[in-house]
């Protein structure tokens, strides 16, 4: 299956005259993992835990088998029995009919932060759709700004619609740098001056992303381009 958003549905005041195609994101699936109930007269010890409240694991240490009483052979079959096939499941997971809804919602997020940051005069703008390479955010938005206080304009800019219209806050950089970073979770802003955003080249390093066209011309966009 894979995620198709709709511009028309992002209810923009300026259209993108085509849809998008993101690619294919699954939620993690249930995992299962079959254990051998004979294999238990080898082991003396097995361990049950629970990692981080979402998993459950056997773990197991060998021991000399002449050590083992019929007891304890009976214990670890009983495990087995109960425990054999082991399945963990993230409590969080979400169906793919959600992610699709969430992926879309953080798309017109992104595209209203970076038509804010082109009223700007921010330069270059970008947007990668980055959700399959990282598991930490959905969509990258990158910026040029030329001096300090442009990039002051801009990050105010965009917490201040965030803020207003969106409910949303950013984490962050609040302070002007050469590098300023604002991460409202599902979508992650960076605004560059020239020499930084040369430098780290975001996009050669995230390659594999897939870009957003966006609904307003895209200043000097090959200029830093490798």
């Amino acid at each position: 299956m894979r995620v198709l958003a709709s511009i028309q549905s992002l209810n923009l005041s300026s259209p993108i005259p085509h849809l998008l195609l993101l690619p294919k994101t699954n939620p993690p699936q249930t995992l299962v993992k079959e254990h051998d109930k004979n294999k238990s007269r080898q082991y003396s010890s097995l361990l049950l835990v629970s990692h981080k409240s979402r998993s459950l694991v056997l773990r197991s240490q060998k021991r000399p088998q002449n050590n083992m009483s019929e007891d304890t052979d009976e214990m670890f079959d009983d495990l087995f029995d109960k425990y054999g096939k082991v399945v963990y499941k993230r409590n969080d997971q979400k169906p793919a009919a959600a992610e699709v809804d969430d992926d879309a919602e953080s798309l017109s997020f992104a595209v209203a932060l970076a038509k804010v940051a082109n009223e700007v005069k921010a330069d270059d703008i970008r947007v990668l759709f980055v959700k399959p390479l990282v598991y930490w955010t959905r969509f990258f938005i990158i910026a040029t700004a030329f001096s300090r206080p442009q990039v002051d304009a801009i990050g105010s800019k965009i917490r201040d619609l965030a803020e207003k219209q969106f409910k949303r806050v950013a984490t962050g950089d609040y302070k002007p740098n050469s590098w300023t970073l604002l991460d409202f979770g599902d979508v992650v802003v960076h605004i560059f001056l020239p020499p930084q955003r040369a430098l780290y080249n975001l996009e050669e390093f995230y390659a594999n992303a897939t870009p957003i066209e966006l609904p307003f011309e895209n200043q000097n966009q090959n200029q830093f381009r490798r």
